[in-house]
């Protein structure tokens, strides 16, 4: 197998991993948020690509991809100091040694304005990493004011719920 024929597999591995959240309809506009797991951003244009090209659907939509995304490496600290604790403690120090290294993020609009980066706020909030959270609006014809903002947050919240990224 030459390292082409890996590479591709990789990527289509990557595509079918994608976690949807319902269409919420409001007004006759459609929301729904997709997730999936990333580890390098330069995938995220083939994904958006990919996804746009196997989903007439979304093909169709006026905001095919509002997204944003978060890298970095995680590690784990081993600290002497967590065997010396008690039990709660232990749980404690474990959750706070969990540091996350190189973090690299982005976002885009797709032309709804700020969008993209309420979606990387929330994931910075979460403190999310090595994930893409794309949502796409079909508008109806009416506009819902803030309210559309919460839609955008309310697919993608669920999109990564679904995926495992949030408890």
């Amino acid at each position: 197998m030459n390292k082409l024929s890996k590479v591709y597999r990789s990527y289509s591995n990557i595509m079918r991993v994608w976690n949807e959240s319902e269409i919420l309809i409001d007004r006759k506009s459609k929301f729904q948020g997709r997730s999936c797991a990333v580890t390098d951003q330069s995938d995220i244009p083939k994904l958006l690509n990919e996804l746009v090209q196997s989903n007439k659907s979304v093909s169709k939509a006026s905001h095919m991809h509002m997204y944003a995304w978060r890298t970095g490496e995680i590690t784990k600290k081993n600290d002497k100091e967590t065997k010396k604790h008690s039990k709660q403690n232990k749980k404690q120090n474990k959750e706070e040694s969990v540091t996350i290294k190189n973090i690299q993020q982005g976002c885009a609009d797709c032309g709804e304005a700020a969008a993209g980066q309420r979606l990387l706020t929330l994931l910075e909030r979460a403190n999310v990493v090595n994930v893409l959270v794309i949502v796409t609006r079909w508008y109806g014809g009416t506009p819902l004011g803030s309210s559309r903002f919460r839609h955008i947050s309310s697919v993608a919240v669920e999109s990564l719920k679904k995926g495992g990224f949030l408890p």
